[in-house]
């Protein structure tokens, strides 16, 4: 079995959901809340996504976000927490990559190399979430 993560105490609440809620602001202060797969290692979390996406562009105006645990379709079931987000650097990449493989599993690595199937390549980046 493999081992549980040891969640931060501020990501506790995310403790055992598969998705969450990324909430991030466009320049005008409204929220942009989306459903994201992520993984936690080491107390911060880690999500992936396609490096042109809204969220991605959103995030690097303003990184604060707030996460919260959902499911699949994005219904909140848990409390919102307030957080920073930076998309890493490529040579910080492996330790997501590493958490969220452990968390997903061959399903991450299948759905990942689909979508990248349609994308061009370098174009995947990761993002890290801290209190």
């Amino acid at each position: 079995m493999p081992e549980l993560p040891v969640y931060h105490e501020h990501f506790a609440p995310l403790r055992g959901a598969e998705f969450m809620v990324l909430t991030t602001y466009r320049r005008t202060g409204a929220a942009v809340p989306t459903t994201v797969w992520f993984a936690e290692a080491e107390g911060v979390l880690y999500l992936t996504t396609a490096a042109e996406a809204g969220k991605v562009k959103r995030l690097r105006v303003n990184p604060e976000v707030q996460v919260a645990p959902s499911d699949r379709v994005g219904n909140i079931q848990g409390p919102a927490l307030p957080a920073r987000a930076r998309v890493l650097e490529p040579h910080e990449d492996a330790v997501a990559i590493a958490a969220l493989r452990q968390k997903y599993g061959a399903l991450f690595t299948t759905l990942t190399a689909q979508m990248d199937a349609a994308r061009p390549a370098g174009s995947r980046i990761y993002v890290v979430i801290t209190t």
